[in-house]
């Protein structure tokens, strides 16, 4: 400890000058920062107070009282709904739902503001349209050589890239998923509470789904990684659930797999009506 006065200076203005104690009350009263510069009689130059071993204490008690940041690098960037994130953030946010989702969905969350996950569930949508309409489009092209190949000859080969089908997969691709994870939230989280879970609450249950199926929107942007969306998205899914809520996962196995026997049963029921229809009576 210094018994000497510290002279001290912040974004080019003078603080005055101040002993020891007066610095760590300073520090603790938030109205000095840790990178506040101080200088002392017979220094060569100016030294930031985090760099002084003696207030050591009090920087790591400004530290601590300091909010994490947050887990996902989305949530750190947007702040506004016009907000354009770098193509950086994306990629990182991917990673870190697909590779880390007990690390992402289990640290705090600051806010749980819808603006963000939607944000996210719209540019992932849209992103999603850029990337993966081309490449499908390119593998429908190649679909009547390579059925050919194997005896299946097919007469009327797609365009290799409509227009018309590209703005139109634009405009209602992030709508769709936007709709469909508030349907889905809002029913696999009725079902977490009807098994005792969701105890975060149903907006940590929508940021949760939108996350995962924003993530699941890029991944069949692919076509080489689009059959393990599936099964890929359902674990990840009820992972990520029992992770953002703290409760065991099979509460989400069984919300998410509900949801989805009903979803893969209407879709069965609708496609046997459509082709019933199509014979005469």
């Amino acid at each position: 400890m210094s018994s000497q006065s510290y002279h001290l200076a912040d974004r080019g203005q003078s603080l005055g000058t101040l002993d020891y104690q007066a610095v760590l009350v300073g520090l603790a009263t938030g109205r000095l920062s840790p990178d506040t510069l101080s200088w002392q009689e017979g220094e060569a130059g100016w030294v930031a107070l985090r760099q002084r071993p003696e207030f050591a204490s009090g920087v790591s008690a400004v530290a601590s009282l300091e909010p994490p940041p947050p887990a996902l690098p989305w949530e750190a960037q947007v702040t506004r709904w016009n907000s354009r994130p770098q193509f950086a953030t994306l990629w990182a946010t991917l990673k870190a739902v697909l590779f880390r989702p007990q690390a992402t969905f289990t640290a705090a969350v600051s806010s749980d503001s819808l603006r963000a996950p939607i944000q996210w569930l719209l540019w992932a949508s849209v992103v999603a349209v850029l990337v993966g309409f081309p490449l499908w489009s390119v593998l429908l092209s190649l679909r009547p050589a390579l059925l050919g190949k194997f005896g299946m000859p097919e007469t009327a080969a797609p365009a290799i890239f409509n227009l018309t089908y590209f703005f139109r997969a634009l405009a209602l691709y992030p709508l769709a998923a936007f709709v469909g994870t508030f349907v889905t939230a809002f029913s696999v989280h009725g079902l977490l509470r009807l098994f005792g879970g969701g105890r975060a609450g149903w907006r940590r249950t929508f940021r949760t789904l939108a996350y995962v199926f924003g993530a699941m929107c890029l991944v069949l942007a692919l076509p080489v990684t689009a059959c393990a969306v599936p099964v890929w998205g359902f674990i990840l899914a009820l992972l990520a659930l029992g992770f953002a809520h703290q409760e065991p996962a099979w509460r989400g196995f069984l919300a998410v797999g509900l949801v989805a026997a009903v979803g893969c049963c209407s879709g069965l029921i609708a496609s046997f009506w459509s082709v019933a229809r199509n014979f005469p009576r």
